[in-house]
């Protein structure tokens, strides 16, 4: 069985934390964008629906990195002030 440093472990769960965090940025520009996209063909109304909604699609990423890192902090710190109870 492999075995693994805490450093390493700790390591590894930073760095796929981080990546989440990227794949779901890109993924929520690239439904918003997608999405005016075939707003825009459908209607006719290029680029007006392209342009909102990838915008639209760059908050709700940004939104989301924030939120992930916030409760990826609270983890590593173990919870402390700005910690959500449900």
């Amino acid at each position: 069985m492999l075995r693994l440093s805490r450093t390493r472990v700790g390591t590894l769960q930073t760095v796929g934390a981080l990546s989440a965090v990227g794949l779901s940025f890109v993924l929520a520009v690239a439904m918003g964008a997608g999405f005016g996209y075939v707003l825009d063909r459908w209607l006719g109304s290029s680029p007006w629906f392209f342009l909102v909604f990838f915008f639209l699609g760059v908050t709700a990423g940004i939104l989301n990195v924030f939120r992930v890192s916030e409760s990826f902090l609270n983890d590593r710190q173990g919870g402390g002030p700005g910690t959500a109870s449900n």
